[in-house]
């Protein structure tokens, strides 16, 4: 080899490895960017499949802190096809694989592994090369796992470069301490039993949102819910029946809001959805489309197995420049929800002058 094509080798080198380190700055801006948790997964994955040319993403991540196993969410798998079972499929963090992790906190490829006795007939190994794992990536916060990327082959069937582990390695450190946060910030800002914003979040978004009318003039509606009759609900079969309504009450609410929606826990059985955007007919489109959701759903009482049967009544307030601060939109929207509970209930309710 000549001196030229030498020095030519080494230069795209050096130009690969500046390339790799704009991009990998571009995208710890844009993991930082947001708090969002869900959101946030999808980026990751969808940077994963970009960057390593590969069709199948997936994200084994804590349900929950100090839970001790790792496990899939919906949203965090990318072409793969997997049954419910394989699904539910958790990781121990004190699998010998996490533990392999936490020593060495690199990429790692499945042939790699099958060269190890430690690893290669583990039961996760075997789960995971029949999933169609190719290449395993640990995702590291705070000197520990906190989460494992599973990707599959390239879509030129190449194999991975060693370039391509180390920033896959560098990605998935900067995706830890991203997914850390976003978990961190949503621990403060979620109601853990409904999975809905908390009453502080609540407020301070809506009054974002309410300054943000008045300076450029946009729309604004709020839902208020409340399920009828919760209080004889609660007295008839006990507070844990009770909860599993709160609980699948506010799927109902979280499956119907868009993107920019915040549905949130007012208080007790009370909660609202903030809609940026929303014209009133949006929003009544919006109260019926949950009042039905839950007048369809049917819950299991914990306690016996039974069919409960539960209805929602909605109020609907929409944003004026009048408007001085949250309070005059809310009681409007309660007004509303009051109108609703005492006209018959199950209902949805505009509120009218």
């Amino acid at each position: 080899m000549s001196f030229k094509e030498n020095t030519d080798i080494v230069f795209e080198h050096y130009e690969k490895k500046i390339y790799d380190q704009k991009q990998l700055l571009e995208i710890s801006r844009a993991l930082n960017s947001t708090l969002d948790y869900k959101y946030l997964i999808d980026a990751i994955l969808n940077i994963c499949l970009a960057q390593l040319q590969t069709l199948h993403a997936a994200m084994y991540l804590e349900p929950e802190i100090d839970l001790g196993l790792f496990k899939l969410e919906p949203q965090s798998i990318k072409g793969f096809e997997l049954s419910s079972e394989e699904q539910n499929y958790e990781i121990k963090i004190d699998s010998p694989l996490i533990h392999y992790f936490e020593e060495k906190p690199k990429a790692i490829t499945m042939d790699q592994i099958l060269q190890m006795e430690t690893l290669k007939s583990i039961p996760d190994i075997t789960y995971l090369r029949k999933m169609g794992a190719e290449i395993l990536v640990p995702l590291n916060a705070k000197g520990k796992v906190n989460g494992l990327l599973v990707l599959g082959d390239k879509m030129t069937s190449e194999e991975f470069l060693e370039d391509e582990k180390e920033f896959m390695t560098t990605l998935a450190n900067l995706a830890g301490i991203a997914v850390d946060n976003a978990r961190l910030y949503e621990l403060a800002t979620v109601d853990m039993m409904t999975g809905l914003k908390i009453h502080h979040y609540f407020q301070t978004k809506l009054k974002e949102e309410m300054d943000r009318c008045r300076k450029k003039g946009t729309k604004l509606c709020l839902l208020f819910t409340d399920v009828d009759h919760f209080k004889s609900f609660n007295d008839m079969y006990g507070h844990q029946a009770g909860d599993v309504v709160l609980i699948e009450v506010a799927k109902q609410l979280i499956n119907a809001a868009l993107r920019h929606h915040i549905p949130a826990r007012y208080g007790g059985e009370e909660f609202c959805l903030v809609m940026p955007g929303a014209s009133e007919e949006e929003a009544m489109t919006k109260g019926e489309e949950i009042r039905k959701a839950v007048e369809s759903m049917i819950v299991k009482n914990p306690n016996d197995g039974k069919d409960l049967k539960v209805t929602l009544s909605v109020g609907v307030s929409s944003f004026r420049t009048t408007d001085r601060n949250n309070k005059d939109l809310i009681e409007r929207a309660d007004k509303a929800l009051y109108q609703a509970k005492h006209s018959g209930r199950n209902r949805t309710i505009c509120y009218k002058d």
